[in-house]
């Protein structure tokens, strides 16, 4: 049996991180141990960016955009096109897999685990569909899908200035989204944590699998 190259053990051990907090913050929202702590820290915030002028909620509506599948779908189909360009055969399946995969577990499999309402103790910003609360899917795709794309993009650009760089633009994007959903009253806090936690674990587990930081050296 081989020894795991030390990246993808790295990949590995942070995919089980993210996967075992998934789980935890599953189980304490399943037994609504996490209800009071939303509820206080959803009102907060809600009273707290209330102060803020219209045009912060029309930023949150932005990042939440982001988040949205058109835009989503559009920016990995780019980047896909991009690397089969780059004769990135694994790279772009990996991404592909990260997009579709998490799409598809989101709507059909995660959110019915709990079936957990959307909050309703602050009034909603933005029109919302009614499926069930618990994962944020956008919390979810976007930590999924921009991060495997950050991913890949790191090995592509390499250097350690670009590597930042990369990863505080992911960072911030999946940041600003997650938050955007409990500013907009549409999640509680713990739904875009879990979602946060489930998307990384997805997209960190594809890549101990199809292996795309082995790009550089083609396919």
């Amino acid at each position: 049996m081989t020894e795991m190259d030390p990246v993808i053990r790295r990949l590995f051990r942070f995919s089980m991180i993210c996967l075992a907090l998934a789980v935890l913050v599953y189980a304490l929202a399943g037994f609504g141990l996490t209800q009071a702590l939303d509820e206080r820290a959803m009102l907060g915030f809600r009273g707290m960016v209330s102060q803020l002028p219209p045009a912060a909620t029309d930023v949150a509506r932005g990042f939440t955009w982001m988040g949205n599948g058109l835009p989503r779908s559009l920016i990995a189909a780019g980047f896909i096109l991009f690397l089969m360009i780059r004769k990135l055969q694994r790279a772009a399946s990996y991404v592909l897999y990260a997009t579709a995969g998490i799409a598809a577990l989101n709507a059909w499999v995660l959110k019915a685990i709990v079936a957990r309402p959307r909050p309703d103790i602050v009034p909603r910003l933005i029109e919302v569909d009614q499926s069930w609360s618990l994962p944020s899917g956008h919390a979810a795709n976007s930590a999924a899908v921009y991060g495997a794309i950050a991913l890949v993009a790191t090995v592509i650009w390499w250097r350690k200035s670009q590597r930042r760089t990369i990863w505080a633009a992911a960072g911030l994007l999946v940041f600003g989204i997650g938050l955007s959903r409990v500013w907009l009253g549409v999640h509680w806090p713990s739904d875009v944590i879990a979602g946060w936690l489930v998307g990384a674990g997805w997209a960190l587990g594809l890549a101990v699998l199809l292996k795309p930081v082995r790009a550089r050296a083609g396919n």
